[in-house]
């Protein structure tokens, strides 16, 4: 009796780990007679009608049979079909068809998980056509407004999956590693990640997923792209945008013209066979030309404050110093005067951006039993940047280069057993340098030898001069190999495998060249008054670095089908990886704060990740056995490697290579002088230190969920998904003076000093924070039919933790330095990525209109189609501080003023007004030497509502050939989407005069509303 299983699928990819994912998805199913009897020996064979590649199985004992599939036959992402076959008397063969979209109710996997199929990355509107952002169209999945974009962190958007930070997460391309150094999401300095088109589909791991996958704690982002077939296919297009057709943004002045935008994107795919039935090949192309029109927002000294003149102050002296860093770094005001001496300036600049994107695929099958297939990726982004928040004075060059190189082959020993070997390389490289556009005297340089460094002025602006963590030159070269066994016996299906990847970080920075300089004021900055300078030694700095790291992991998953209608899920993964080296030995460390001296050498600190045993397991149960309901439940331990995101910054920050420290409240006027060449009074040293003795952080991941198929090709979902963080790593300043509890507050004591009497300032990366998701979440897919689609997912969500990053500047809404290193759980507060309330909804509609027509009628009616998405979201939490060091914890940090207010109980913080958003009655000073009583993040930004639509336009030149036009809206109805207030970090300064800047908000996180208009000719 035979079986033929002819498939056209959409395959989305499979389980898999981080390096050894398995890129497929799978059929299974039982074949009975009648009378519902199991037939044994039915043969089942799965052909690729593209390719005309087939396999076959036999069913076994109980009528069983299971076959994994590869990336030419259309499934989704990782999806395991039931298909079971029921034959009639008399039947010799049965032909089973799986058409266009393959989503049905998961009745095999316990596993939380989201799919993106290759409808939705072609017809839906893509701003800047970066495939990634369609992530966030699944169920807790959310953006993190709050991370930005940063040079250091990279500049395309981050997302947190189901409660865990953006460097949890885990991005694949085809079973290879993609992450950059710094585990964020990967992409170019132009903020996307290009090659859409050469995308198939792509799956979001969210929750208790696979032992396949490991390396880190958050969720998987697992992308297989296109690859040839038997015909030759592909398409050429140009996407094109214009300020012409903007609108203005919510700040940009009435009286100014739009600011001047234009952005071309074009390219083309191409894929079909070299050697028909058996070589294949696919080689994509993308070209990003932009130049944008930056608005900036900043503030400036008014012109009676740059004459020694400001409201409530007796006239003074404007230092000499001062007056040549405010001609030369500070425009006359344009704008609205904030008081205080402080107004407004406006500006633009143009902001030019190319990439380029390649990609090249071919797939070979040597016979049934053997198929091979390679692929190289390649992205070279650059970048011109200016800051909006700022003025003008400086831009920041940036460049990046990124090499993904996948080969894989398959062999099959047996129906039942199948081997995928796959090598991989990684090569991520950044580099970025800031670029002064004025001039000044050396008279005017804070250290010798050195360039201008760094200014802030609380109250009016930060960072003017650029980013203090610049010069740097970052490359990742990742080499990965993994071998993986799928071998189906009865019941059980199992896998079994392993990963290797051998880590080299070549990095080369210098950091804060010229001098971070703090003034607490505008009247300090204009009498001359420094209120903190950190900078290095010049000519003592080595920013060279060559890091190893070696990663081995290995897995055994089992899903076991205990009934026809019932699934466990038992998975095991042991994976560890090996403690940081340097290739010349270049290591210091202070293992505790209590040591009185470096450690110069290895080990840089233990190796915790010998432990780490990560078990997996879930339970699928089709409770009326008609595959149309399913309760699932899951649980598992995923590891967050010590990796080089965790000691990027800490490891040539330190003596004997580099000498850094610190002074405060000195004069501008003569600081040249002071720092000299040599260190001045013998000041004590700041370090950025790693805890020895750490714990590797992990996260438990859980959930419930059921899910019922209903009438009309609909699929919901209702779930349940935690997590729960421990040993999660935090930052903060360690050499703290030793506090007291008085009537229930923490009181510092400055006059004892600090800790360790050998150091300054000891900045430690410590593993003892913790975080708490809880989430109740509601999924509704309509599947594609009568030429509709669409998509719904809600999330309702609390995310707490202790930290949220691992840098300081990991977000804009609060600077990650814990403000008591001693009191972890006094930080306690949301999450710094938290959302309330996600929703996200897209639909697609290819219009029914004229189907009968032909002629003129034809070409004008038919073909017309709709796509949608919108997301409506709460916005992120932030956190009000100081503008100066008010608790005395003697923090000598140029994020010293980090110490939060108390507040104010029964009053209202939050007005809602873009021009005062936050109610400076709500907040007060604390006593001296007395930590302020208002938690971390417990004020929330203004929420985020935005809706892209697109209205596309297909004709029919031939039966193989079209021409599409599209119109892309981004931000439809043109919803200003308020960033987080300014001048968070200047609510008062020690006299406790407000700040002129706290609580205005000054810009938007997404563009006024944007149109791009397309042209794709596929063939």
């Amino acid at each position: 009796m035979r079986v033929t299983m002819g498939l056209l699928l959409m395959l989305l990819i499979c389980a898999g780990s981080s390096s050894a994912q398995t890129v497929s998805a799978s059929i299974q199913g039982i074949v009975t007679d009648s009378n519902g009897a199991a037939i044994v020996s039915a043969k089942v064979a799965a052909r690729n009608i593209y390719t005309d590649a087939s396999r076959q199985i036999e069913t076994d004992g109980a009528g069983r049979y299971l076959k994994e599939l590869r990336q030419r036959i259309k499934l989704a992402v990782g999806q395991e079909l039931v298909i079971d076959v029921t034959l009639s008397p008399g039947d010799i063969a049965s032909q089973v068809n799986v058409l266009a979209d393959a989503t049905t109710v998961n009745t095999t996997s316990a596993a939380m998980s989201g799919l993106v199929n290759d409808k939705q990355i072609r017809d839906l509107p893509l701003n800047g056509r970066s495939f990634q952002q369609l992530a966030l169209l699944q169920t807790g999945v959310t953006p993190a407004l709050a991370a930005g974009s940063d040079v250091v962190g990279g500049r395309t958007p981050k997302i947190s999956i189901n409660g865990a930070r953006p460097e949890h997460n885990n991005f694949l391309l085809d079973g290879t590693d993609i992450n950059n150094v710094y585990n964020k999401t990967p992409g170019s300095v132009g903020g996307v990640l290009l090659g859409v088109d050469a995308v198939l589909e792509f799956q979001v791991l969210t929750n208790a997923y696979s032992a396949e996958f490991g390396r880190s704690a958050g969720g998987v982002i697992n992308a297989v792209t296109r690859s040839g077939t038997n015909a030759f296919h592909g398409s050429m297009f140009e996407f094109h945008r214009n300020s012409a057709l903007d609108a203005k943004n919510f700040f940009d002045r009435a009286s100014d013209p739009i600011p001047s935008f234009k952005r071309n994107q074009f390219g083309g795919v191409i894929g079909g066979p070299i050697r028909k039935d058996k070589t294949f090949f696919f080689a994509a192309y993308e070209g990003l030309r932009e130049r944008l029109g930056i608005t900036g927002l900043t503030s400036v000294p008014d012109d009676n404050a740059r004459q020694g003149i400001i409201p409530g102050q007796t006239p003074f002296t404007v230092n000499p110093d001062a007056a040549v860093l405010v001609d030369k770094l500070f425009p006359h005001a344009n704008g609205g005067n904030l008081g205080g001496g402080v107004a407004e300036y406006f500006f633009s600049r143009t902001q030019p951006t190319n990439e380029d994107f390649f990609q090249g695929r071919i797939d070979h099958t040597f016979s049934t039993k053997n198929t091979i297939f390679g692929r190289y990726t390649l992205d070279n982004g650059n970048v011109n940047r200016w800051s909006a928040a700022t003025p003008p004075d400086s831009f920041t060059k940036e460049r990046s280069r990124n090499q993904y190189l996948t080969i894989e082959h398959q062999h099959t020993f047996s129906p039942t057993l199948l081997n995928t070997l796959r090598i991989g390389f990684n090569r991520s490289t950044q580099l970025a340098r800031s670029v002064r556009t004025v001039e000044l005297p050396t008279s005017s340089l804070f250290v010798p030898g050195e360039p201008l460094g760094f200014i802030t002025v609380r109250g009016v602006a930060s960072d003017i001069g650029g980013d203090f963590r610049l010069p740097r030159f970052d490359r990742l070269n990742n080499y990965q190999w993994s071998d993986s066994l799928f071998w189906t016996h009865g019941a059980h299906s199992l896998r079994l495998g392993f990963q290797g990847q051998r880590i080299q970080f070549n990095q080369y920075s210098l950091s804060q060249l010229g001098g971070i300089v703090t003034f607490n004021n505008v009247t300090a900055f204009l009498k001359g008054q420094v209120g903190q300078i950190d900078w290095v030694l010049p000519q003592e700095q080595d920013g060279v670095r060559a890091y190893r790291q070696w990663l081995w992991g290995f897995y055994a998953q089992d899903d076991y089908k205990v009934r026809p209608n019932l699934t466990l899920n038992l998975g095991l993964r042991y994976e560890f990886v090996t403690t940081p080296t340097e290739k010349q030995g270049k290591i210091s460390n202070l293992r505790t704060p209590s040591d009185p001296a470096i450690t110069v050498g290895d080990p840089w600190h233990s190796n915790p990740s010998v432990h780490n045993f990560a078990p997996r397991i879930g339970v699928a149960w089709d409770p009326f056995r008609d595959g149309k309901t399913s309760v699932r439940a899951g649980f598992g331990i995923f590891y967050d490697e010590i990796l080089p995101k965790y000691y990027v910054f800490s490891g040539a920050l330190n003596p004997p290579f580099m000498f850094r420290s610190s002074l405060t409240n000195v004069s501008l006027t003569g600081l040249a002088a002071l720092i000299g060449t040599k260190n001045p009074g013998n000041v004590l040293p700041l370090v950025q230190t790693i805890n020895f003795d750490l714990q590797n952080p992990y996260i438990m991941q859980y959930n419930l969920s059921l899910q019922r198929s209903l009438p009309g090709n609909v699929d919901v979902t209702i779930g349940y998904a935690g997590s729960r963080g421990n040993h999660l790593i935090r930052i903060g300043e360690a050499n703290l003076a030793p506090f007291g509890i008085v009537n229930g507050r923490t009181v510092f004591q400055p006059a004892l000093g600090r800790r360790n009497k050998n150091f300054l300032g000891i900045f430690q990366r410590i593993t003892d924070a913790q975080s708490f998701y809880n989430s109740a979440q509601l999924s509704v897919i309509k599947r594609y039919s009568r030429g509709f689609r669409a998509q719904l997912s809600y999330t309702f969500a609390h995310s707490v933790d202790d930290a949220s990053g691992i840098n300081s500047q990991d977000f804009n809404n609060n600077v990650q330095y814990v403000s008591n290193w001693y009191q972890r759980t006094t930080d306690r507060g949301l999450s710094a990525f938290a959302v309330r309330h996600s929703l996200a909804f897209n639909w697609t509609w290819d219009l029914p209109f004229a189907k009968g027509a032909k002629g003129a009628k034809a070409v004008l009616l038919k073909g017309w189609q709709l796509n949608n998405i919108a997301a409506i979201a709460s916005g992120p939490p932030f956190t009000i501080r100081l503008g100066f060091n008010g608790s005395g914890n003697l923090n000598t940090t140029s994020f010293s003023a980090n110490d939060r207010p108390d507040a104010v109980t029964g009053v209202n913080p939050i007005l809602g007004d873009p021009a005062k958003y936050l109610n400076i009655a709500a907040f007060a000073l604390p006593p001296a030497n007395t930590q302020g009583s208002l938690g971390r993040n417990t004020l929330t930004s203004p929420g985020l509502v935005m809706i892209d639509a697109s209205v596309v336009k297909t004709f029919k030149l031939s039966e193989t050939n079209t021409l599409q036009f599209r119109g892309e809206i981004f931000n439809l109805p043109n919803h200003p989407n308020f960033s987080i207030p300014s001048g968070l970090t200047s609510f008062t300064n020690a006299a406790g005069a407000v700040s002129p800047t706290f609580g205005k908000i000054t810009s938007t996180t997404t563009t006024s509303r944007q149109i791009q208009l397309g042209l794709k000719f596929t063939f």
